[in-house]
């Protein structure tokens, strides 16, 4: 009896993830790769560098008396 009862919440599930629907304890892998993809295609602010004009993010860049440059190398030659 018991084994019937077993046999047939396995089926449901099975049927129930085949037709799209997610169970908490068993798909969190998807919910893990799907927060990793959500950075995918955000646009970032961008600024040029003076000295050589590359444009580098602003989380990137080299900020120094509020002008932008994209390495150590181009605020050397600045200064």
């Amino acid at each position: 009896m018991w084994f019937k009862l077993l046999i047939f919440a396995i089926a449901g599930v099975a049927l129930y993830r085949f037709f799209g629907g997610k169970v908490p304890f068993l798909d969190t892998e998807e919910k893990e790769l799907k927060e990793e993809h959500d950075d995918f295609g955000k646009i970032e602010a961008t600024s040029s560098c003076v000295v050589c004009g590359t444009y580098v993010t602003e989380e990137d860049a080299l900020i120094y008396k509020k002008r932008t440059y994209c390495s150590t190398e181009c605020l050397e030659k600045e200064k």
